[in-house]
């Protein structure tokens, strides 16, 4: 979808830190060529500075695909 409509605002932008700022424009990237992997992702100081570990990041993960899995049916 971010293909299609454009990058979504991010509402109070201003009081994200520097590093999610960049991390979300890489994410939200609009030029499918240009926007970044999850294995590039993985590397983004945000998520090698700011975390204490990705692993950290596995049950969230699953939990949000539970719900939409759930949401789906």
């Amino acid at each position: 979808l971010i293909a299609t409509n454009g990058k979504p605002e991010i509402k109070d932008a201003d009081k994200l830190s520097s590093e999610f700022r960049d991390f979300l424009d890489c994410c939200l990237e609009v030029d499918v060529e240009k926007r970044a992997t999850a294995h590039n992702l993985l590397k983004h100081p945000f998520i090698t500075q700011r975390s204490k570990s990705v692993s950290c990041l596995v049950p969230l993960i699953l939990v949000a695909r539970e719900q939409v899995t759930s949401h789906a049916q």
